[in-house]
C-alpha cells in the first residue's frame, strides 16, 4: 500500500484493518490511477465505514452507529466550543465600559452589575466538584454585564430618551437596531398595551441590549425604568471550533462503535446482548439531549446576537443526571468489548 498515492492511503484507513483492506490496496495498484476522483474518494469513504461496524447482513448496528455518532459529536462540539471561548477578549472594564455607560447614559450616574467573573453565571456558584457531582443551576448562562442608571429610573418620555439613545450609539459607531415595542399584551384585541422599548446595538464583537420600561414597580410619575445588558458575540473562531469538534466526535463515536461491533460480532448471545443493550439504553437518555442541543447550536447562528446560554446548557442542567448514567452505559459496552470481546477474524489485532 506504500506505493499508492497519498490520497488512496488515506481512504483506504477508512476501512478497518485486515484482508479487505490490502484486497483493495492491491486492487487499486494494478489498476495504476494517480489520485481518487471525488465520486470515488466518497465511495471508499462510505464503504470504508460502513465496513468498519461488520455484520455486513445488520441494519441496525448502522443506526446504532449514527445515533452514538450524533451523541459524542454534539459532545465533540461543546468540548471545542467551551474551550474556544476562553480565547474571545473579556467583557469591557474600567475605561471602556465608562465609555459605553457614557454613550448611553450622558451625565448621568450609572451602576454596573456584573453576576461573575467567570465565563459562565450559576447563581449556586457551584465548585468544580459540585459541578461534577451535580451539574449547574438552571440559571447557568454566559456572565453579561448590566448597566443602569444609580436611580434605576429616569426622568421625561421613555420613547424621546430611545431615539436619543440610538443616535448617541451611531455616532459612536455602534450597529443599531431597530426598537420594538414592549408591553404586556391585551388578551381581548392582541394589541401590545405600549410601556417601553428594546432595541440592541453591536460593535468590536460586543452587543449591547437596552430596555426601557414604565411597568416597573415604585417607578416615580414621568419617569422610567432603563437598562443596558452588555454581552459578547460569538466569534467566527468558536463557530469554526464547534464545527470542526462536531465532526470530529462523530467520527470517533462511529469509530469506537464499529470496535465495539467487530470485538463482539462472533462471541456468544451473552457477550453480544451486555454490549448491544446498555448502548441502546444509554441513548434513550443521552439522544434527546443531544438533539436539542443539535438545534440550539444551529438556532444560536439562525438568530444572530448574543447568546444567552451555550447551546449545552440543558444537558449539564435539566439532563445531567441522565447524561451521566447515558455514559455509564456506553461504558458498560465499551467495558464489554474489551474483557469479553475478541478481534474479528478477519482483522488484524490493532485496531487504528
Amino acid at each position: 500500500m506504500s506505493r499508492l498515492g497519498a490520497g488512496y492511503r488515506l481512504l483506504l484507513r477508512a476501512y478497518p484493518p485486515g484482508r479487505r483492506r490490502g484486497e483493495l490496496a492491491d486492487t487499486l495498484l494494478e489498476v495504476g490511477r494517480a489520485r481518487p476522483s471525488v465520486r470515488e474518494g466518497l465511495n471508499l469513504l462510505r464503504h470504508g465505514l460502513r465496513a468498519r461496524l461488520g455484520r455486513p447482513a445488520s441494519t441496525a448496528v448502522v443506526v446504532l452507529a449514527t445515533m452514538i455518532a450524533l451523541v459524542t459529536g454534539v459532545v465533540g462540539a461543546a468540548v471545542t466550543t467551551r474551550l474556544a471561548w476562553e480565547a474571545v477578549p473579556a467583557l469591557p472594564s474600567g475605561e471602556r465600559l465608562d465609555e459605553i455607560a457614557g454613550t448611553v447614559f450622558p451625565g448621568v450616574p450609572t451602576t454596573a452589575e456584573k453576576y461573575s467573573d467567570e465565563l459562565f453565571y450559576d447563581l449556586r456558584e457551584p465548585s468544580t466538584a459540585e459541578v461534577f457531582l451535580t451539574g449547574h443551576d438552571e440559571d447557568f448562562q454566559f456572565t453579561d454585564v448590566i448597566l443602569g442608571p444609580e436611580s434605576r429610573f429616569l426622568p421625561g418620555d421613555y420613547r424621546q430618551w430611545t431615539v436619543e439613545a440610538q443616535g448617541r450609539l451611531v455616532e459612536a459607531g455602534w450597529d443599531v437596531g431597530r426598537a420594538e415595542v414592549t408591553g404586556a399584551t391585551w388578551i381581548a384585541t392582541g394589541e401590545i398595551d405600549d410601556s417601553g422599548r428594546l432595541f440592541t446595538a453591536t460593535r468590536d464583537g460586543l452587543a449591547l441590549e437596552i430596555q426601557t420600561e414604565t411597568d416597573v414597580v415604585d417607578t416615580p410619575a414621568g419617569s422610567f425604568s432603563v437598562t443596558a445588558e452588555v454581552d459578547r458575540l460569538t466569534p467566527g473562531y468558536v463557530l469554526a471550533a464547534g464545527v470542526f469538534g462536531l465532526l470530529a466526535g462523530a467520527l470517533l463515536g462511529w469509530l469506537v462503535t464499529g470496535w465495539v461491533s467487530r470485538r463482539t460480532e462472533f462471541q456468544g448471545a451473552g457477550v453480544r446482548s451486555l454490549a448491544r443493550e446498555p448502548a441502546w439504553l444509554g441513548l434513550v437518555f443521552l439522544l434527546p439531549q443531544a438533539l436539542v442541543a443539535l438545534v440550539a447550536m444551529v438556532g444560536q447562528q439562525v438568530v444572530g446576537g448574543a447568546p444567552g446560554s451555550p447551546f449545552w446548557a440543558l444537558s449539564v442542567t435539566y439532563g445531567f443526571g441522565c447524561g451521566l448514567l447515558g455514559f455509564v452505559l456506553f461504558g458498560v459496552s465499551l467495558v464489554t468489548a474489551l474483557v469479553a470481546g475478541k478481534a474479528a477474524p478477519d482483522a488484524e489485532p490493532v485496531v487504528s
